[in-house]
């Protein structure tokens, strides 16, 4: 024990002990009116931490769930002033002081909050946040810009992107202050001087913060110049949740500044998966025509072999014996057929001489003979018939309807003749005219 201490000695937790106890015993429950700061919303626990300032200060602010449920009286966010009930606590374990929550009540935006909306609307209603004024973002950049702070996290990780993804572009490192006191002034003429760099796009990048760390991406002297830079600029400012007033004028916005990196190298690394989607193409193009190529030469070769004289004479001797067995196969059917049709010729006229037709024919002219004879005048008139025509002439009678009584007639018998008067005419009988 030291020689010139005769007090009280205690330990670190007892020491804690009585600071909580004093803390309890002549402050109490109190209530403070502050503004949010470095907010980043309800832990995954459901619990809440974050900072409480004013012009000079800050401390650490705790909420648990539970109370939480009950006190919150507002919706919390970043630069918003509160009025804030509970009482001060020690955590042992780092002796660290923050204030434990169990009521917060909205006071409405802090100071650095209501210059951002203020400036906000007034942009807005000068047309810097539209559309149609924003620049294309070129898709394969060959001369990058990058604004940030060195050394920085977010530098680094950039530039690690970069080197990873191969991109051929050119990159320009401007080192420049991203926070305090004039550092919106230099981030300016960093601006300035990439466009004198001819650079195609300007990535604009800083790691995340508070509002208060953030505040030189609000100034309006940067956010103006932003605006008016004749070169595409995507501003990578911060986390995905913050939002600084160079993101509303700015060309793009990445979420991150890995992001913003990974933006400018997308172009060429599409770019390179085309080539090398092409370069695979056409090495298979390239091995199918080689082997069209070679099928084709080995078919030339084959047909060359096949045109030698040795083959074509070759082949006109097979063709010429060919022929050969042709005609003599031809000159045997011939033969045959002809004596075929010799043997059939004679036999026909062994069976059917001269004798056999005239015989034929003579029968046949005896049965015209028999067919005249019956059909003749001379043979009625031998059956009996007779043939009676008017003395005049003329044609024969065969109606008596053609003779007059008194009229003399002359019949024609097989042997000589009459000549008579017709003294009356009778009606036809039934027989047959």
């Amino acid at each position: 024990m030291a020689q010139n201490w005769h007090g009280e000695v205690v330990s670190i937790s007892d020491l804690l002990d009585r600071a909580r106890l004093a803390l309890d015993q002549h402050v109490g429950r109190i209530a403070v009116e502050a503004e949010v700061f470095e907010y980043r919303g309800p832990h995954s626990s459901g619990h809440f931490y974050f900072k409480l300032r004013d012009q000079e200060s800050s401390i650490d602010v705790k909420m648990w769930r539970g109370m939480a449920a009950r006190g919150m009286r507002c919706n919390l966010q970043e630069g918003r002033s509160v009025l804030a009930i509970g009482r001060l606590d020690i955590w042992a374990k780092r002796g660290s002081l923050s204030f434990l929550l169990d009521e917060v009540h909205d006071l409405g935006a802090g100071d650095l909050s209501r210059r951002f909306e203020e400036l906000k609307t007034r942009l807005r209603l000068e047309g810097l946040f539209d559309e149609a004024r924003r620049q294309a973002i070129p898709e394969r950049p060959r001369k990058v810009c990058l604004i940030s702070a060195q050394p920085s996290a977010a530098a680094a990780d950039i530039l690690r992107t970069f080197v990873d993804a191969k991109p051929p572009f050119e990159v320009n490192f401007l080192a420049s202050k991203v926070q305090g006191e004039g550092a919106a002034q230099e981030l300016v003429r960093r601006l300035e001087l990439a466009v004198q760099y001819h650079a195609d796009v300007i990535l604009l990048a800083r790691g995340g913060g508070s509002l208060e760390d953030l505040w030189a991406f609000n100034e309006e002297i940067l956010v103006r110049a932003v605006a008016a830079c004749p070169v595409p600029v995507i501003c990578a400012v911060g986390h995905e949740s913050d939002f600084t007033l160079c993101d509303f004028v700015a060309d793009e916005r990445a979420k991150t500044p890995t992001a913003g990196a990974a933006r400018l190298c997308s172009g060429w690394q599409q770019a390179a998966a085309e080539v090398e989607q092409l370069w695979q193409r056409l090495a298979v193009a390239g091995q199918l025509w080689l082997r069209d190529a070679s099928q084709n030469l080995n078919t030339c070769r084959l047909q060359l072999h096949a045109q030698s004289p040795e083959k074509r004479l070759e082949r006109f001797r097979r063709h010429v014996h060919e022929n050969e067995l042709r005609i003599a196969h031809a000159m045997d059917s011939i033969l045959r057929t002809a004596r075929r049709s010799f043997a059939v010729q004679v036999e026909g006229l062994r069976r059917h001489g001269p004798a056999t037709p005239l015989a034929q024919l003579q029968q046949r002219l005896h049965g015209f003979a028999a067919r005249l004879n019956a059909g003749s005048p001379e043979a009625l008139l031998l059956r009996g018939y007779a043939l009676v025509e008017a003395e005049t002439g003329g044609e024969f009678i065969r109606d008596a309807e053609q003779i007059e009584v008194g009229q003399k007639i002359r019949i024609s018998l097989a042997r000589g003749g009459l000549e008579a008067d017709v003294t009356a005419r009778t009606k036809p009988s039934n027989l047959r005219q």
